[in-house]
This record gives C-alpha cells, sequence and structure tokens, in this order.
C-alpha cells in the first residue's frame, strides 16, 4: 500500500483493530526513512503504520450539500 497518495487529502482510515482516523492525511514518511522499517502517514496528532492499517477511503463533499451552503 503506497500512503503517499493519500498526503494533502482528506481520508478515513481504519485499523485492523477497528479504530477509524479521519482528517487530512499529513507528512506520509517512507518506509526506509522510518526508524522502524514501515511506512507511516500522519491523520492529526496520530502516526499510522502502513501495517496496521486495514483500510483508507478518500473523502470527498457532496457537491449538492455545498451547493446548498452558498
Amino acid at each position: 500500500m503506497y500512503l503517499g497518495q493519500y498526503e494533502g487529502e482528506q481520508v478515513r482510515i481504519t485499523l485492523k483493530n477497528g479504530k477509524i482516523f479521519e482528517g487530512k492525511g499529513e507528512w506520509y514518511t517512507q518506509d526506509i526513512d522510518n526508524p522502524n522499517g514501515v511506512a507511516s502517514i500522519c491523520v492529526g496528532d496520530y502516526e499510522l503504520y502502513a501495517n496496521e492499517i486495514a483500510n483508507i477511503e478518500i473523502l470527498t463533499a457532496d457537491v449538492s450539500t455545498i451547493a446548498e451552503a452558498m
């Protein structure tokens, strides 16, 4: 799983233990640069590791909801 593609995106990440994190994907770190050898991405104050992630979704805004808010 390449986590770099989620950097800068609004995401929902589900971990293998069932915990869910939502927010902007920031600070992607490739495996070679991480001391533990596992790629990671930060969401909020949490660093999430590729080997802990079960699923990642990119969250997109509903265009009709945005239009109604204007």
